[in-house]
Order: structure tokens, then sequence, then C-alpha cells
């Protein structure tokens, strides 16, 4: 491969003593590499949730042939007056991915909240699944396929959106993986989402109070603990993974959603 043409993984990692405040991670051209570091370092100094007395960055190589590349989700919007509503929004999907365990798995989400990574959850046994219940797991290794469109990617504020769709699409793209759960812990930032193979990504306009920093993940597992887990979670940690945009990402707004 021409020199300057290999690919990198770039993460961010920002904090003040124990509280987490920001994190990234980009998959990006040896060219790029030092514009992005520059990028994310910004973005870590400049955060809502103040200024970090740490920052971590990681360069990484990468193997081409070791990449998946993925389609995005389908995308769609549910609007929502306030968090109840929305948690209601979130209650329904469920229920139409037939799940008995509706009410527990929400109020299990909330033991998220603060934990640097997911809690990874037995849809049926409502077992939590993670390794390290503390720390949680964590979906890392991706990026979308700018490829040739770098130009839609130079910001440095965080895209929560971009970001997030991400994010789902390499969780839920695992087979074992039914759903999963997200509000972000940004408190100037409300959406949060609900998103699988079934559903496509689901944007809900409301899921917690502005100023909140409450925020965190679930994904729902259904599996042979022994057999399936390890891959699993070794998929979601280390699998690395790029995102294809079908031309423009249309938020579609669903109608008679119960509400």
């Amino acid at each position: 491969m021409a020199e300057g043409m290999k690919r990198y993984s770039l993460k961010m990692r920002a904090s003040k003593g124990d509280l987490h405040i920001s994190g990234a991670e980009k998959i990006v051209r040896e060219g790029e590499l030092e514009a992005y570091c520059a990028r994310l370092l910004q973005r870590a100094m400049k955060h809502s949730k103040g200024k970090p007395d740490m920052v971590n960055l990681k360069v990484e190589e990468l193997d081409e042939g070791d990449i998946l590349f993925l389609q995005a989700l389908p995308v769609s919007t549910v609007q929502t007056a306030d968090a109840a509503e929305g948690m209601e929004q979130v209650r329904h999907f469920l229920d139409r991915l037939g799940l008995a365990h509706t009410s527990e798995i929400l109020s299990i989400w909330q033991e998220s909240y603060g934990m640097r990574g997911a809690i990874l959850l037995d849809a049926d046994t409502l077992e939590r699944l993670e390794p390290d219940q503390e720390r949680g797991v964590r979906a890392t290794y991706m990026d979308r396929d700018t490829e040739g469109s770098r130009l839609q990617d130079t910001c440095i504020a965080k895209n929560h959106f971009n970001e997030a769709l991400v994010l789902a699409t390499k969780v839920v793209n695992h087979p074992n993986i039914l759903a999963e759960l997200c509000i972000s812990d940004d408190p100037d930032y409300v959406t949060g989402y609900i998103a699988s193979k079934e559903l496509g990504y689901v944007r809900i306009t409301c899921l917690k109070e502005m100023g909140s920093s409450n925020g965190g993940r679930v994904f729902l597992f259904r599996g042979n603990h022994q057999e399936e887990l390890s891959g699993c979670i070794d998929y979601l940690q280390k699998k690395k993974v790029l995102v294809q945009w079908p031309g423009d990402i249309h938020l579609t707004k669903r109608s008679g959603e119960k509400g």
C-alpha cells in the first residue's frame, strides 16, 4: 500500500479526576492523523462538562483486511414533548420487539448512568453479562466511511447523530444483539434512541431534562452465554467497522406511534 494510505484508529478520552468528560474515536488515513489529533484535543478541552485535567490520545495502525464495512441503519424520528413521553415511546418499541420485561429493562438502563461503557443485558433473564460491571462493555473501533468526503467531517464539535448512528449500526449487526438503548450524558443534548435490525435507528427527541448529565446505554443480548457471549464482547470491543452512508440520510418522521 502506498505511503500515506494506511488506516489508523485514533481514540481520545478526557477526564477530570474520576469524572469522565469526553470521548471520541476516528478511523483515518495516515495523512489525516495530525489534523484529527488536533481536532479531538480541541474538542476535549472545550466540552460542556468542563475542562479535563487528563487527555489521552491513542493511535493504532490497522490491518485494512480486518475492516468490516456495513450499511448504516435506516433512520426515523419520533417527536416527544418531554422525557416521560420519550420513555413511553421506548417502552412501545421494546414491546414491538416482543420483549417480556420492558419495565425492568428501563429500570436497569438507569444503572448505566455514569458508566464508561454499556450494560450488556440478557433480554430474557435480565442478567447483567459484563465481565466488569463498573466499567461495562465498550463498543469501539468504528467510524463513518467518509472516503473522498472528509469535508463533511471537519468540525471540532461533536456530531451526536453521526457518531451514534455509527455505533448503533455496528452494535446491532451482531447476531446476538437484539437492540440498543442510549441516552447521551451531555447535559445540553436530550435526544436518545433505540436501535435494532428490525426497527432501524429510531431517534426519540426527548429522553431526559435539559441540563441533566444522566446518560448511558444498554445492549440487549440473546444467546448461549457460554458459547456466544465471549464472541459478542470480542466483536463489540475489537472488530474494526466502517459504516457507509447510502447517500443522504433522511430523518423520516414516524407517525401513529403510541405516546
